[in-house]
């Protein structure tokens, strides 16, 4: 016991002495009495333990003049020791605690002054910091899309207007119209335009700027628009709310949602407004002639309803240039000429000389110029491009027209098309020229005009055939229990 204790003993002896010698180099000299003494006392040790082992070098000095390695490993333990024991008197951690701060000449309350000054300042500064970053984000950037039409666009809350007066008392202030619709006009109070158009409701806070200050300059401007939230329903991918800014329309809150799944009606999109109005938008107008009445702004509080196609009368897929690709429901006996006129497809782009119906295995051509056929139940329309494009379409994400690029395989205008969906496959591809199935060789090329069609997979088809025996033999089952509980 006594001899671990002693052997702990020195160990921290020795530690001690060299954690202070590893520190020497940060040692503040600032009392140089201090430091003179423990540098005495230094001495004093060194010659301390130079005596004491003086003697044991005498006795060795046989050995070390043989051994010169063994020499100079010995002076330099003993050069060790003298460090640390160096190290234990100096004694670096008291040396800290006792070392007093030099005089500087300047009183207590002085400091405390000059310490309650830098405070304050510092106060103020995070003070006016946080107003800032509050103005800044008021006045977040939203894009626009041109300036502001005042005789259309509604004030609602949230949205910052700017007001300067410039008077005997000068303000320049930025108010928010409150949930309430009121602006607050400093040292006047509130004004309700809320529900405005931007140009009414700027004349009537001037008025009463001019009735409270009779200022000789004032000034009213919207500083920036508000963000509120619309909800959207029906097919599309993601249905929820969404925040949208005051200047965004109706197909911004669709991409918000994740876009349509595939089987929307953009020709009967539904707008509930928050006072029980409902408006129908024909979007395919916009995609068609570029026309912005066809894309709204959205307001507060509005619900968008995107139903899916109409099935009554059947269904078709349409591509082509001039329009936005997808199904559409068939509105009674149409034809080519008539869904062309309906959905807008008449552009400068388009082939009207050589439209393609795929009719099952059947691939029809139509010019739309001298005849005109009925369409059916699952056809699908291709309105082509000039001959400098290519046509994909059929199981892709994104189908249409695509320039021609004479290198290019199939399955790279496959890929410009956004790839298969999930339920098409690159391996079962359909392509027509000039009407007609054709079949590229290794070597052969596409040309201009082609079409690239994406069929269903293998596993898709057996999946579907699968789901659809499975209804019938649950429905029989359905039926046969019924019946037999109906007889017993």
């Amino acid at each position: 016991m006594h001899s671990a204790k002693s052997t702990g003993t020195v160990y921290d002896f020795i530690g001690r002495g060299l954690r202070s010698i590893l520190q020497i180099w940060r040692i503040n000299y600032s009392n140089p009495i201090v430091l003179c003494l423990r540098f005495n006392q230094f001495f004093g040790i060194i010659h301390f333990n130079f005596d004491t082992f003086k003697k044991s070098l005498r006795k060795s000095a046989k050995f070390l003049s043989y051994q010169n390695m063994w020499k100079k490993t010995y002076i330099f333990i003993v050069f060790l020791l003298s460090c640390i024991l160096f190290g234990q008197v100096l004694d670096l951690d008291k040396l800290k605690q006792q070392s007093k701060p030099e005089n500087l000449g300047v009183s207590g309350s002085a400091v405390q002054s000059g310490a309650a000054q830098i405070q304050s300042n510092i106060e103020k500064f995070k003070t006016a910091q946080k107003q800032a970053s509050q103005k800044l984000q008021q006045l977040q950037y939203t894009p626009l899309d041109g300036v502001i039409d005042g005789d259309k666009y509604i004030i609602g809350p949230n949205d910052v207007l700017r007001i300067q007066i410039w008077s005997a008392i000068t303000i320049d202030e930025l108010v928010s119209v409150t949930p309430d619709g009121m602006a607050v006009i400093p040292g006047y109070g509130p004004v309700e335009i809320g529900g405005l158009k931007w140009n009414d409701g700027k004349k009537k806070i001037l008025d009463e700027i001019e009735k409270a200050y009779h200022p000789k300059r004032f000034a009213v401007t919207l500083a920036s628009v508000r963000v509120f939230w619309a909800n959207i329903t029906g097919a599309v991918k993601f249905p929820g709310g969404y925040q949208l800014a005051a200047t965004q329309r109706l197909w911004d809150l669709v991409q918000l949602a994740g876009g349509t799944d595939g089987i929307a009606d953009l020709t009967n999109i539904k707008i509930f407004k928050r006072n029980g109005d409902t408006i129908t938008v024909d979007m395919t107008r916009y995609f068609a002639d570029g026309d912005i009445n066809y894309n709204p702004y959205l307001f507060d509080g509005d619900v968008v309803f995107i139903p899916p196609v109409n099935g009554k009368n059947g269904i078709i897929r349409i591509f082509g240039t001039g329009i936005r690709s997808g199904f559409y429901g068939l509105e009674g006996d149409e034809t080519v000429r008539n869904i062309a006129q309906r959905l807008g497809v008449f552009t400068q782009s388009s082939e009207f000389t050589n439209v393609q119906v795929i009719r099952g295995n059947d691939v029809i051509a139509v010019n739309m110029l001298t005849e005109d056929i009925p369409l059916e139940n699952n056809d699908v329309v291709i309105f082509p491009a000039h001959l400098d494009s290519i046509i994909v379409g059929g199981l892709v994400m994104n189908g249409g027209a695509f320039p021609y690029y004479p290198n290019f395989s199939p399955y790279a205008y496959i890929a410009l098309a956004g790839g298969p969906t999930e339920k098409g496959t690159e391996r079962r591809i359909t392509i027509y020229r000039n009407g007609k199935k054709i079949s590229l060789g290794e070597n052969d090329m596409l040309k201009p005009g082609d079409v690239i069609i994406v069929n269903h997979s293998v596993f898709d088809r057996f999946k579907d055939l699968f789901e659809s025996v499975a209804k019938v033999v649950s429905a029989s089952i359905s039926v046969y229990y019924l019946v037999d509980r109906l007889t017993r």
